[in-house]
């Protein structure tokens, strides 16, 4: 990182990577995260401020709170600007970054719904709910454009079947999916999140699961032909 005088560090065309990087060292160089902070912010707020009104929409708020939730989401990256390029699933970086602002905002929105405000940026958030089918074909690793193709087809079917259920039994289940390996059980850092973003109990969680697995079964046995 260039140390020199902010003078000589043009944050305009500095890569949103290293831009974050300014910003995760505000307490040795205020000047330089703040302006790295505000060139981040031009950078990447049109597109969050779009997402923010599409999600809230769904929640019915208004444009205004989805300014607020915009605008939280910021509070929370100058906070915590723990983007790590290695987990980006994304080829293109810039793109990996929204997607990681974008759970952080799905977070804020839910957050906001329990007490009428943003919530407190914690380092939790970067365990992040999963919440549609995007989401979740994002931390796929499937390289090969076929394969892609067909899995983001399944997991668009599974996200049409879900639509019959509540966002929390999406969430959950989309979660779950994210974070389930083959054989084990869904890490308890990730049970825990769940709990604590949707105000649910842990044998709710295991019911909202269950009800949504045995819907996704139903309904592609269904399509297949099976029922």
């Amino acid at each position: 990182m260039n140390t020199d005088t902010n003078q000589d560090i043009d944050f305009e065309k500095m890569p949103s990577v290293e831009l974050l990087e300014y910003i995760s060292f505000k307490e040795g160089f205020p000047t330089e995260a703040q302006l790295a902070f505000v060139q981040f912010c031009y950078r990447f707020g049109k597109d969050l401020k779009r997402k923010s009104e599409i999600y809230c929409n769904k929640y019915g708020y208004s444009e205004v709170v989805a300014l607020e939730i915009a605008n939280c989401t910021f509070a929370r990256v100058w906070k915590y600007p723990t983007f790590d390029e290695k987990k980006s699933k994304a080829k293109d970086l810039d793109k990996g970054i929204l997607l990681w602002m974008y759970r952080i905002l799905y977070t804020q929105i839910i957050k906001y719904g329990e007490q009428n405000s943003c919530a407190e940026p914690t380092e939790e958030e970067d365990l992040s709910l999963v919440s549609n089918a995007n989401e979740l074909l994002d931390r796929f690793d499937t390289p090969d454009p076929e394969a892609k193709r067909i899995v983001s087809a399944k997991l668009n079917t599974i996200e049409r079947a879900l639509t019959q259920l509540s966002d929390k039994h999406r969430i959950v289940y989309f979660t779950y999916r994210a974070y389930q390996k083959e054989g084990k059980k869904v890490p308890r850092s990730i049970t825990k999140l769940l709990r604590e973003k949707l105000s649910l109990t842990q044998k709710s969680v295991n019911t909202y699961y269950g009800d949504a697995h045995r819907h996704v079964t139903n309904y592609l046995n269904i399509l297949n032909g099976q029922a």
